[in-house]
Parts: structure tokens; sequence; C-alpha cells
């Protein structure tokens, strides 16, 4: 069975070109714009990574990651920004966050990180 995979981001292009990149690698894709609804997801359903936006209308990256806490989520988190890294970072110290990628991305470099991540996480 494929790899499930949640996108979370509130920009229509980058959840679509994320879909179709992550779907050529042979994952399975489900997209969320808003926090509330990779809540909703997360609860539903067993993810196996989450690829999330942090500045997320309806509910922020932040209160998503707090809920994510709550819920004892095992699964990975790569959150993608446009603040800086370094910010995020002192916001995000979460032990299932795994990476922190700033906008614009390298799509390569993303792809080798989702599949590095979730090979680690399976080990």
């Amino acid at each position: 069975m494929a790899n499930r995979i949640l996108i979370v981001d509130d920009q229509p292009g980058i959840r679509l070109l994320l879909e179709e990149i992550l779907k050529t690698e042979g994952y399975e894709i489900v997209s969320a714009k808003t926090g509330r609804e990779a809540c909703d997801f997360v609860e539903e359903q067993d993810m196996d990574l989450i690829i999330m936006d942090y500045n997320l209308p309806v509910m922020h990256g932040k209160e998503v990651l707090l809920y994510l806490e709550e819920m004892h989520f095992g699964s990975p988190v790569i959150i993608i920004t446009g603040a800086s890294k370094e910010s995020i970072e002192k916001e995000a110290d979460f032990p299932f966050v795994t990476d922190i990628i700033a906008k614009p991305f390298d799509i390569h470099k993303l792809k080798e990180m989702v599949n590095g991540t979730l090979v680690h996480s399976r080990s």
C-alpha cells in the first residue's frame, strides 16, 4: 500500500504542484487548504506524512501542531514556509517536525526530503 501524504497549503498552485509531483512518486495524496481541514483529515484517516504550510487560514500552523501533539500524532511533519526558517524553528519545536523548508523551495530537494523522511520513519 502506498504511503498517504497530507498536503496542507492555502495556495492552490502549491497544493496542485505538490500533489502532481508526489503522485508520480507513487504516494497517495490528500489535500487541505486550511489548518482546520487538516485536523479533520487527521481525525478521520491515518497519515504517513504531513507537508504543511505554516501560515494557514482558519487555524494557524502552530495551532495545528499543538493539536497534533494532543492527538499523540506519530507521523512526521515537514513545514513549508515563506517566513525565515529560524523563526519557525523556535515556534515549531515538536518532535514530529522533521524538517522546515523555505518557500520558494527546490522541488527535487523536497522529493528527496519526503522520500528520506518516509524511509526513516519506517525504520
